[in-house]
């Protein structure tokens, strides 16, 4: 295999000279630099990029830190990271962390004093490690965090109006002459599954809505756990007519158990999800959601980390995304208003 020494020992030069050269560093005459580029050609030595990388002290990769999120959240962040790490010469190494762990936490920052990374992207909930944040923010490791849990640390963000959102859907269920409504809460330890709830209790207070605490059962953002939240709340007596699920594979569980018990969607029971991941589209009914703008934010994230990278002077640190309710077929009004809406219907003249 070619070497530098190789390529020094055929153009003629030290082999600091073709480092130089490879590094496109200054002080090289022009003709020794066409020299040596010419040397190189001719013994076919392609350099070692990350190599080049590291003398410079930098690596030119993003560590993407991530716990317990769904694999259709995690892809929609790497689509909207990719896209801009790529276009700034970056790549992303994914890396599952265990925030509460100090062995994990350590492993982080062996990696950062190695210079393995240049900065870090932390999907929720990995920022709950609040010692790690405090070590790389002091040291100057650039760090953008998804959805943060402390959002007066002074480490940037971005995140979506997870409240805003839930206040939309619930008042939207309100409009539609839903009085009992269940909600199934995300995984305690994201800071979206408080946001959602308080949200979807300011609209249940504002409207006046029974606020019984056997209407919120918790989940962890899995199928399984929509399964077992919705059979719990189908179980009351009396029964919501809604239930609102802090994120789509946990509505999807709600479909699943109303076909289990011949409730209809939306006739016998209305549900809700949020994020708008595909899945929301792909059930049947489709679901009515909240759509979180992950891509969007993933972006902005990714660009926001690299302008700390580079150097470059960012005016916002700190962003929120606006969240949108996509109204589909699996809400309706409550059971007795949508059949008495079909009793008139079948009274009326030629029907």
């Amino acid at each position: 295999m070619t070497t530098i020494r190789d390529v020094a020992k055929r153009a003629g030069v030290s082999v600091k000279t073709v480092s130089r050269v490879i590094n496109d560093e200054p002080l090289v005459r022009p003709r020794t630099r066409d020299c040596v580029r010419q040397a190189m050609l001719e013994l076919g030595y392609t350099p070692n990029v990350l190599a080049q990388h590291l003398a410079r002290g930098r690596s030119m990769v993003i560590l993407l830190l991530f716990n317990d999120a769904t694999w259709a959240y995690l892809g929609d962040v790497l689509r909207g990271c990719l896209a801009v790490a790529r276009s700034a010469g970056y790549s992303i190494i994914m890396h599952q962390f265990e925030p509460a762990e100090a062995s994990a936490q350590r492993v982080v920052c062996e990696m950062v004093a190695q210079r393995r990374v240049d900065g870090l992207l932390f999907t929720p909930p990995c920022d709950n490690a609040p010692y790690l944040l405090e070590d790389l923010w002091r040291r100057d490791v650039p760090c953008v965090r998804l959805t943060p849990q402390d959002r007066q640390c002074p480490v940037p963000y971005v995140t979506a109006d997870d409240r805003g959102g839930a206040r939309e859907a619930t008042r939207y269920l309100v409009t539609l002459g839903h009085r009992r409504i269940g909600f199934i809460v995300g995984n305690r330890a994201h800071s979206a599954s408080h946001e959602r709830l308080i949200g979807f209790r300011e609209v249940a207070e504002k409207y006046g809505l029974p606020l019984d605490a056997e209407l919120v059962v918790s989940g962890d953002w899995s199928f399984h756990s929509g399964v077992a939240g919705a059979r719990e709340l189908l179980a009351l007596r009396p029964r919501p007519t809604a239930i609102f699920a802090s994120n789509d594979d946990m509505a999807a569980g709600v479909l699943s158990v109303a076909r289990e018990l011949g409730l209809a969607v939306p006739d016998g029971l209305s549900a809700v999800g949020f994020d708008d991941i595909p899945l929301a589209w792909e059930v049947s009914p489709p679901l009515t959601t909240v759509r979180q703008p992950i891509v969007d934010m993933s972006r902005l994230a990714c660009g926001l980390l690299i302008d700390l990278m580079t150097g470059r002077e960012v005016e916002v640190m700190h962003r929120e995304l606006p969240t949108q309710l996509i109204v589909r077929e699996s809400t309706g009004p409550p059971p007795k208003a949508a059949s008495r809406r079909r009793q008139v219907r079948s009274k009326r003249p030629g029907t």
